[in-house]
């Protein structure tokens, strides 16, 4: 997904509001349209810090230990949600496989 297109102004319609993806799944709870009108400037921070997370980099000194619990759980949340995306992206080249 690559938001900034839109927020630029590049882009003329999300790709989560294409007919039959309207409703999108994060965290067990539903939404409606772009994912991005409920994105907070805290939750893009979180995805930011996941990302140099990846790469060995936390946002705070120290260790994980002494990283905020808040931003401990964001992870986990998102990590969860990439599994899941992952996932479904393996499903989908399985079923072109047969």
């Amino acid at each position: 997904m690559n938001c900034r297109n839109c927020l630029s102004g590049k882009k003329t319609q999300c790709e989560f509001e294409i007919p039959g993806q309207e409703t999108w799944e994060l965290n067990g709870e539903e939404y409606q349209g772009c994912p991005f009108k409920i994105v907070t400037r805290e939750t893009a921070d979180f995805i930011r810090a996941f990302n140099f997370y990846g790469i060995g980099v936390l946002p705070n000194p120290g260790g994980w230990l002494d990283q905020p619990a808040k931003m401990l759980d964001a992870f986990e949340i998102i990590a969860k949600e990439i599994r899941k995306i992952e996932a479904e992206k393996t499903r989908k080249r399985n079923l072109f496989k047969r």
